[in-house]
């Protein structure tokens, strides 16, 4: 599909992503940019990594698809220089999972490069290329962003991309992924990790008696916390309108409890059920 892929930054997503590229033949040579001599020399002895490189411009020299992964507070910046960088023809696209700030910086870069957003619902909890998988992105949703001056060609290239990596392509707007994320991920994690730090402060030795139900609702909230302090910093005008929503149906539940309406807190606790049986095992 690619004669050279290069892709920025190689932790979880972008050492999967290479690894995905080599199983499923979508580009003949993959190249990675790595700042970190140590992530460059684990690059260069993985089976999928044909050329690490710590210089930028000699890592996106003849690439047709270029792929930014690093942290997303990072990636205007990359998105910018790559397209400045390579030749007509070239795709750039990125893993974020804010899009607004990433496809403002993109539309005033410039340059000869396309650029098309991209969001692939794919990850855990934890980082790093150690985690990394050639089955990450299979069977699960990848956001594609647009804006009104991106070529129809250039969506088309991008939607078969993450297709051949068994991904489901979706499109959104920015402004509507954004405000769509800040309810689907970016609230979710902060409400583990604001359950994690009161319970912290009030539960004493209590979590010692825990189930697996306290483990599940609090998962996430392992993730690194420099990458999520990032993404709720980019996306702070979606993510605090979905704190007010949050604080509105928590108003609803201590009402409830405080009033002693059994009917209207089971009918509460029944909605919530019937919208958690509705996601199924997994995001369609």
């Amino acid at each position: 599909m690619f004669e050279q892929a290069t892709i920025i930054g190689p932790g979880l997503l972008g050492a999967s992503l290479g690894m995905a590229l080599r199983r499923r033949s979508v580009s003949e040579r993959t190249v990675v940019w790595a700042r970190n001599p140590d992530r460059l020399e684990d690059c260069r002895k993985s089976e999928w990594c044909d050329h690490a490189e710590a210089e930028l411009e000699a890592a996106l020299e003849g690439s047709e698809l270029v792929v930014v992964c690093t942290p997303v507070a990072s990636i205007p910046r990359f998105v910018s220089h790559a397209l400045t960088a390579c030749g007509t023809g070239s795709i750039v696209t990125d893993v974020g999972s804010v899009k607004g700030e990433i496809c403002r910086a993109a539309e005033e870069a410039g340059g000869e490069g396309a650029f098309l957003g991209s969001h692939p619902i794919a990850g855990s909890e934890k980082s790093g290329m150690g985690f990394a998988s050639a089955d990450l992105f299979e069977d699960r949703p990848c956001i594609l962003t647009p804006t009104g001056t991106t070529d129809q060609a250039v969506r088309d290239t991008t939607r078969a991309f993450w297709e051949r990596l068994g991904m489901k392509v979706h499109f959104m707007t920015p402004d509507e992924h954004d405000q769509a994320f800040a309810f689907l991920s970016h609230l979710p994690h902060l409400l583990a990790s604001s359950l994690a730090h009161c319970l912290d402060g009030a539960a004493g030795n209590w979590t010692d008696l825990s189930g697996k139900g306290l483990l599940d609702t609090t998962r996430i909230a392992e993730g690194d916390p420099a990458l999520w302090e990032q993404i709720m910093r980019m996306n702070k005008d979606n993510l605090l309108n979905s704190v007010k929503e949050l604080e509105a149906s928590l108003g609803t539940a201590k009402e409830l409890i405080w009033a002693g309406d059994e009917d209207g807190l089971k009918k509460f606790l029944e909605l919530g059920a019937e919208f958690r049986r509705s996601l199924g095992d997994g995001v369609k």
